[in-house]
């Protein structure tokens, strides 16, 4: 997904929250938003892809910091959160696929822009697919040998765990993808090992960068390897979105809510649906 001017603001709004979360100090606050601004002047164009200048301005606001995870209380606080949510929820939603799936795409309606009981209240109504194959996703289950699950932010592991479990009861290999370095409120190894689940998720292995979504081009030979040979890719959240729809590769499928406008009407669906559903190929 190419970037619309409204996306500008959105990511001048992520450098200001980033460089706030980074430092206390005013000063070198100033100077960090000041360094992701001119990165997001230099590199934003209608032409771009929102997630690729994101990773670069947030890392010119580390780098001014000296803060190399700005969002890391952020992220204790929504596994916290999340860890308490999944199971109060997790009844609810049985053990079958289109309920593991709809639990799994509720942990996507966490987000660094948006308060933890606003994603409370929106846990307690049903989940409600805009565009659900979720059928035919189950169906390609059958001739998979290797699943890739492309993870998002940190408290979405323990709405993936009962997932997670599922796929791996169908598929012979399920390895989950986290971020190799600290990037926005998403997953890492760290952040795994903090949550607890880190062995309950049998294979985990990152992408070899710190982009939101998939920098096919950034990642790590050992990831890009994995990617090649995989017959099904679960991509979780918008940013992978923005990477993936550029491409036509018709393995990846898309499990997130449609949080923000240029996303929601990429898609063809109203702001603040949830999706399932394949890339185009």
């Amino acid at each position: 997904m190419r970037a619309v001017i409204e996306c500008y603001g959105c990511l001048d709004r992520l450098i200001v929250t980033t460089a706030a979360l980074a430092t206390a100090d005013p000063a070198i606050r100033e100077k960090a938003v000041a360094a992701g601004r001119a990165v997001l002047e230099a590199e934003f164009s209608v032409d771009k892809i929102p997630a690729r200048v994101a990773t670069v301005a947030q890392r010119a606001v580390r780098e001014a910091t000296g803060n190399p995870d700005p969002f890391r209380e952020v992220k204790q606080r929504e596994l916290t959160f999340a860890a308490a949510a999944v199971e109060e929820l997790q009844p609810r939603f049985g053990s079958g696929w289109e309920g593991l799936l709809s639990l799994a795409v509720l942990g996507n309606t966490v987000d660094f822009f948006r308060d933890l009981e606003t994603a409370a209240k929106e846990m307690e109504h049903p989940v409600e697919f805009a565009i659900n194959q979720i059928p035919v996703f189950v169906d390609r289950l059958a001739s998979t040998r290797s699943l890739l699950f492309l993870t998002d932010n940190a408290a979405e592991c323990y709405f993936d765990l009962p997932l997670y479990r599922k796929l791996c009861l169908e598929v012979n290999e399920v390895i989950y993808v986290v971020k190799a370095r600290p990037v926005q409120n998403d997953l890492t190894l760290a952040d795994l090992e903090e949550s607890g689940l880190r062995e309950a998720f049998v294979r985990v292995e990152t992408t070899g960068t710190d982009s939101p979504g998939l920098d096919l081009e950034a990642a790590s030979p050992a990831f890009k390897r994995l990617y090649a040979r995989a017959d099904l890719i679960l991509a979780k959240g918008m940013g992978y979105y923005e990477t993936f729809s550029e491409t036509n590769d018709g393995r990846v499928f898309y499990l997130l809510q449609a949080k923000c406008r240029p996303v929601a009407a990429a898609i063809g669906v109203p702001q603040g649906s949830f999706v399932a559903a394949f890339n185009k190929s």
